[in-house]
């Protein structure tokens, strides 16, 4: 049985056994010290409270970025600090039961709690035909009514409306957070990589840029109509995941635009996409087919593609995965959507093991299930926070482990502009 400290070294050689890999993994520097280094640590827990300890998402990460090290020894990679990026350059703070970029929020309901996002005008929109009423402030309204009702009667009408909402904890922990749903083996490529990124915000754009930093040529994909919504943010940050890449701008709506789409996906070693398989399938495209033509298809949703009906973001997808954690006062978000760059880590480690063994697979990777499997990492050591003059410090035997307010890496250009 793996110890506390070499807890992140067995879910790397676990991650790379079920690629086929056998390669030695290093040692670890420890959950509770990647967790305090992160910058996740600091957003984790009450505004006016101290921050709360949630290793797994630290194990998780560390996991991975050991397990893609091991596949790219001579690569430069970013380290665990990329879980608390955004935050950092958007100005992010924890916020309890409010997310920490504030569109997601813990609710109580009649038997528990759950997790609703209010991200887009849309969602707000749909808030009066949820509650069955005309309303003037929509997280008034939801608390209200969510208040009276079960979490799965909260759940149910969520889903049906279209509204992004989890119950924590309903994602079941697997093995591995990804699903190989089709594999027909490939040539692996000859030439320089080539990517095509038609995914958006935070965890496949974070996949996009590490497969670019490994030396694949990105291409971004973006329909000029429905760019990426990460624009609408931090410009820094989405500089920071989208430098280098190679913008491409079709009109999905015109029959020219969808032809273009279909020869460069029919070029890509990689495709990565955060679509509802029947938004893909309505632009004729089949990801399977492509598949089967030699790439590494890799598909993000919040819940897997059997669930492709559901929509979410990364702060309610975590809750999903039981990725939370509580104080006297009931759960809090663990971090800054947190299962978005936990799922964008092992996104680019299983399409650079398709790059290094050959495509020909479609990958379903879904942000609840991969913080299903972060959540299950947790570890048990927790130590004493406690305050100073000069900060928060996590106490335990060893001695005193600052924690670190999130930082970001120094960006490597300006992102593409839209073509």
């Amino acid at each position: 049985m793996a110890t506390e400290d070499d807890v992140a070294q067995a879910y790397a050689r676990r991650l790379l056994t079920a690629l086929g890999h056998d390669l030695d993994v290093p040692p670890a520097p420890g959950p509770l010290l990647d967790w305090a280094a992160s910058g996740a640590m600091a957003l984790t827990g009450r505004r006016d409270g101290p921050p709360l300890v949630a290793t797994g998402a630290a194990v998780a990460a560390r996991g991975a970025l050991l397990a893609l090290k091991a596949l790219a020894p001579e690569a430069q990679l970013p380290d665990i600090g990329l879980l608390g990026e955004r935050a950092a350059l958007a100005g992010f703070r924890r916020g309890g039961d409010h997310s920490c970029g504030g569109a997601t929020r813990l609710l109580p309901a009649h038997d528990g709690y759950v997790a609703i996002s209010l991200a887009r005008p849309d969602d707000h929109a749909l808030v009066p035909a949820f509650v069955q009423q005309d309303v003037d402030d929509s997280w008034a309204a939801l608390g209200t009514w969510s208040a009276s009702r079960t979490v799965e009667e909260v759940r149910s009408r969520a889903v049906l409306l279209g509204l992004p909402v989890a119950v924590p904890a309903e994602a079941a922990t697997e093995p591995v957070p990804w699903r190989v749903l089709a594999e027909y083996g490939g040539p692996t490529p000859t030439g320089r990589p080539l990517v095509v990124d038609l995914s958006s915000l935070w965890a496949g754009p974070l996949c996009a840029s590490l497969l670019g930093m490994l030396g694949c040529d990105v291409v971004k994909v973006e329909d000029p109509q429905r760019p990426d919504g990460a624009r609408q943010g931090s410009r820094a940050f989405f500089d920071l995941l989208n430098a280098g890449a190679h913008p491409v701008s079709v009109d999905l709506r015109s029959a020219h635009g969808r032809d273009r789409l279909q020869d460069l996906l029919f070029q890509a070693d990689v495709v990565i996409e955060g679509s509802r398989p029947r938004a893909l399938q309505q632009l004729g495209i089949d990801a399977a087919a492509f598949a089967g033509h030699g790439a590494t298809w890799v598909s993000i949703t919040a819940h897997g593609r059997s669930q492709g009906h559901r929509v979410g973001y990364g702060d309610d997808a975590a809750v999903a995965g039981g990725l939370v954690c509580r104080d006297e006062d009931g759960p809090v978000f663990v971090a800054d959507a947190v299962a978005d760059p936990l799922t964008g880590l092992h996104a680019a480690l299983v399409a650079w093991s398709g790059l290094r063994t050959g495509g020909g697979r479609l990958v379903d990777l879904a942000l609840a299930r991969v913080a299903a499997t972060a959540a299950a990492l947790t570890t048990r050591e927790h130590g004493t926070v406690v305050r100073d003059e000069n900060g928060w410090y996590v106490e335990t035997l060893a001695g005193r482990i600052p924690v670190a307010e999130p930082s970001a890496r120094a960006g490597r250009g300006p992102g593409p502009e839209l073509a």
